[in-house]
């Protein structure tokens, strides 16, 4: 049993880090000296099972770097992998 459960979880959480989301920043803010952008997503855009279950659109934080926070401005379109 563990030979079959070991394999299986390393897929799971692997798996889950490969999930890109897409769409246009809404607000950028920083907070205790990180940087953030507010995406808004389709639920059709994101491919993750289970994370808008009800369709329609989504909003997600992406933190950032300062380079990358500077590089994109509101309406812009970006991608978080």
């Amino acid at each position: 049993m563990k030979k079959f459960l070991l394999p299986i979880l390393f897929i799971l959480f692997f798996s889950c880090d490969d999930i890109d989301e897409c769409g246009d920043i809404t607000q950028k803010y920083t907070q205790d000296g990180k940087y953030y952008f507010v995406i808004i997503v389709d639920s059709g855009s994101s491919g993750g099972a289970g994370e808008n279950p009800g369709g329609g659109v989504a909003y997600a934080d992406a933190e950032v770097n300062l380079e990358t926070y500077n590089s994109f401005n509101v309406g812009d379109e970006f991608c978080r992998n």
